[in-house]
């Protein structure tokens, strides 16, 4: 046999965390994928593709065609009481066509990341907040706040993105402060042009309320907050009054109490526009969250956590976050593109548009492998901050159906 060309592509972008990296490198080698040159592990785990042939759909754990496993699931859905549409990791196209099969057959749509979104979402919706984008924390910022544990385990290239060494605008060498867990040897790595400095506390609350009090002239009682010291946030309170530009970053979902982190750090923010500029960047995005929630709210109005009945859409952040709604569902639709991410523990039906490598506690009553978006076909996803929509390109010659093909199965035939 002859051997096979390998293929380098240039710039590819990645779809999986949010970050939207979009300088990677592939070798594609038949349908075999590798990833090479500066990628973070976990794009790298995820763009990696052996040249084997595909998972078979299934039925009750038999292989079958695309149509016969479409019309089994087709036939679970006309006979569901309580239909969960979770999962969604998709691209815009699955997240469209997902959404038309909740208004036909009724479910509720939540997404499995969603959880930092809605502890977000509950300082949102008390106080408002000034949000920044990653070109502005990238060009502009001139002291960054990391508020809790490190994020770069979780977004690998986090910093190399967010705080470069050679910015359009912001001058002088700028300081990045981790409030809550100490800077990895990733962080480090990537801020070495930057000064460094942590405050180490299991209470990043209190240390944002009392940067507050001290950024606004008031000097809160106490000799320490949060285990810091009240000499050290003075300090820190006097460098925020006197920089460019302010922003602060969290991820809600690594903090129990992230809605109160959120209303803190917005809090802080709204007090240090008064005499600078400031502006918050809730971290988060992975598998197109952004993206599935922005296009919930252009078809139904409502975000995520929102079930749709009837012709009618009610929204519930609570009772219809995936957890809850598990307990009065007897359907799940589970739906995951970007990962071989499994559903979780459910005793009612399954069917499952899922990554080919995906392992299953229990064998799905009805399982479609589909493709993944960026690497067997084409889409489009949305970015952490919400303001860009990246395109996706093909690696190689899809054999799986995208999720929007899919679903189009389920519902015409």
């Amino acid at each position: 046999m002859a051997d096979v060309a390998i293929e380098t592509i240039e710039d590819v972008v990645c779809g999986f965390c949010g970050l939207g990296c979009d300088d990677l490198r592939v070798e594609v080698e038949g349908r075999a994928l590798r990833a090479a040159g500066t990628i973070c592990p976990e794009a790298a785990r995820l763009i990696r593709r052996l040249d084997v042939a595909d998972r078979p759909a299934s039925v009750a754990g038999t292989a079958v065609d695309l149509d016969t496993a479409a019309e089994a699931a087709r036939h679970i859905l006309l006979g569901a009481r309580a239909t969960l549409i979770g999962g969604l990791g998709t691209d815009m196209a699955g997240a469209g066509a997902l959404t038309d099969l909740a208004i036909r057959f009724g479910g509720v749509l939540d997404h499995h990341a969603s959880d930092g979104l809605f502890r977000n979402y509950a300082s949102v919706q008390r106080t408002g907040w000034l949000a920044t984008t990653l070109a502005e924390v990238r060009n502009r910022c001139d002291l960054l706040l990391v508020i809790g544990e490190d994020p770069a385990g979780q977004w690998g290239r986090l910093f190399e993105r967010l705080f470069p060494e050679a910015p359009l605008f912001a001058e002088g060498r700028r300081r990045v402060v981790f409030i809550g867990g100490a800077p990895g040897e990733t962080a480090r790595r990537q801020l070495g042009h930057a000064d460094i400095s942590h405050l180490a506390t299991d209470d990043p609350v209190a240390v944002l309320e009392a940067l507050g009090a001290l950024s606004a002239g008031r000097t809160p009682p106490g000799e320490a907050f949060g285990g810091v010291p009240a000499t050290e946030l003075a300090a820190l309170a006097e460098a925020m009054g006197a920089a460019h530009y302010v922003v602060a970053t969290w991820n809600a979902a690594a903090h129990d109490d992230g809605d109160l982190v959120a209303e803190r750090a917005t809090a802080l923010v709204d007090r240090l526009n008064v005499t600078t500029r400031a502006g918050v960047f809730p971290l988060g995005g992975r598998d197109n969250i952004i993206g599935v929630n922005q296009l919930l709210l252009w078809r139904l109005g409502y975000p995520l956590r929102t079930a749709v009945r009837g012709q009618a859409s009610a929204h519930d952040g609570a009772l219809y976050a995936t957890e809850a709604a598990l307990g009065d569902a007897d359907v799940l639709l589970w739906v995951s593109a970007f990962r071989p991410e499994p559903p979780p523990s459910f005793a009612g039906k399954i069917i499952a548009l899922a990554h080919p490598e995906t392992i299953f506690d229990k064998e799905p009553d009805v399982l479609i492998p589909v493709g993944t978006p960026g690497i067997d076909h084409a889409g489009t996803v949305f970015r952490m901050d919400s303001i860009v929509s990246l395109p996706l390109g093909a690696l190689r010659v899809a054999t799986l159906p995208s999720v929007a093909e899919a679903v189009r199965c389920i519902a015409e035939g």
